[in-house]
């Protein structure tokens, strides 16, 4: 605080500024070319001003530089400063050489033993990069409070992504550079627990396997990385879909109703993949209340970085045929992919689907599209597509067991493996 405490100076009357500060600092006071020095004892300094006029006062202290107030002499004063100290830790792997910087200079460069913890004596925004073995990760603290300790963590990408968390696979993926550190195909476990529709998994680890980077972006949305469930094992393995215990050729095909991976459970495909119990059953389309979907099964990690898509569908159907304007868009974080996106052509779907999807990487490479039940891994199963049929009004188009596309009715439970995003 500054406070008045004499009359305006006169010639021969001396003006002096009282300096609350820490025993010990060093008070400094300029004016132009003109510089007061003084150290504090007993909390304060008393400076003797040459002349009166505005005098800029800071101090420092043990390499800390307090705050600087500018006062406007006419007569003796008191100000107080204060030192300003925040601390920044960072997590960040052992042995990694981690620098701060604010603007263009460098604070301190420290090496890690699983943190790094810099003192910072000013506000502002300060830039943390970390490296370690030739990689680099790096991220930004602001500063706006002595009295507050501040955190980051810093995670190096692997380029086997199954050796990231799934927030260093989001990192990447926000900053669109998914495909310059993996590759189609490449997979990242995932242990499900829980009850989709009818089906109970308990932790039962599987793996996702990228089939598309940054997938028709303008339509869909940008700096996402697909994903499709499910492999059985990290490399080789079987490519499987889930089944219940409803599934097609072992219920003699019969209708067992909502809740099992059908698409409806009456023998229709009117309302499309939008109202279809696949969708709102079993995908799931809401973060916040999910129960029963695969939503609710996924790892809370891998939750916590879904991202939404806009997916185009024949939303009508009901043996409509190809009309344009059923097309249309939903938005959703587990889908199932389209006869397009599968298969690059369109045999039995609407034909205008093609003109708001692109078939994903993984399959325009001539990965098999065959796929077996995930309990009976010698079995090969039917799985479905989101796309219905769009000469009749009861079937949504399969994936056959040669995997060669087909069409049945969207009351049936046939293999599920759904995509998602990060």
């Amino acid at each position: 605080m500054i406070g008045r405490t004499n009359a305006v100076s006169k010639p021969g009357v001396e003006l002096s500024l009282v300096v609350s500060v820490t025993s010990g600092a060093a008070v400094t006071a300029t004016k132009g070319s003109k510089t007061v020095n003084g150290t504090a004892a007993g909390g304060s300094c008393v400076l003797s001003l040459p002349e009166a006029g505005t005098w800029s006062v800071k101090a420092t202290l043990n390499g800390q530089t307090s705050d600087t107030k500018s006062v406007s002499v006419v007569d003796s004063y008191a100000v107080a400063l204060t030192f300003f100290s925040a601390t920044i830790t960072v997590n960040v792997d052992s042995g990694a050489s981690v620098t701060l910087k604010k603007g263009g200079t460098t604070i301190a460069t420290k090496t890690s033993n699983g943190t790094a913890v810099f003192t910072v004596t000013e506000t502002g925004a300060y830039t943390v990069t970390a490296t370690k073995n030739g990689q680099t990760t790096s991220g930004s603290v602001n500063v706006v409070s002595s009295t507050t300790s501040y955190s980051l963590t810093l995670s190096f990408v692997s380029s086997t992504l199954n050796n990231n968390e799934w927030s260093v696979i989001k990192s990447v993926s926000d900053a669109g550079q998914g495909a310059n550190y993996w590759s189609i195909g490449d997979r990242k476990a995932v242990t499900l627990n829980g009850t989709v529709g009818k089906l109970s998994l308990s932790n039962v680890t599987t793996y996702a396997f990228i089939i598309g980077f940054n997938h028709n972006a303008s339509v869909e949305g940008a700096n996402r990385i697909h994903f499709q469930l499910a492999k059985t094992a990290l490399s080789g393995g079987t490519d499987v879909c889930f089944c219940d215990n409803q599934y097609g050729p072992d219920s003699g095909w019969s209708s067992p109703g909502a809740g099992y991976f059908v698409m409806n459970a009456s023998n229709t495909n009117s309302g499309g993949w939008k109202s279809s119990q696949m969708r709102t059953n079993i995908c799931g389309t809401s973060l916040s209340s999910y129960s029963g979907t695969i939503i609710a099964v996924i790892p809370a990690a891998l939750r916590a970085v879904l991202k939404s898509v806009t997916k185009y569908t024949d939303n009508t159907a009901n043996g409509g045929g190809s009309t344009a304007s059923y097309v249309t868009a939903t938005t959703d974080y587990f889908f199932l992919l389209s006869e397009f996106e599968v298969f690059g052509s369109i045999s039995y779907g609407n034909t205008n689907e093609k003109n708001k999807q692109a078939q994903y990487a993984y399959y325009s490479a001539g990965n098999s599209k065959i796929k077996y039940k995930h309990n009976g891994t010698s079995t090969a199963a039917y799985w479905w597509l989101r796309s219905p049929y769009a000469s009749n009004s009861y079937s949504f188009v399969i994936v056959y067991t040669d995997g060669t596309v087909n069409n049945t009715g969207a009351n049936y439970s046939l293999g599920f493996a759904p995509g998602f995003c990060v």
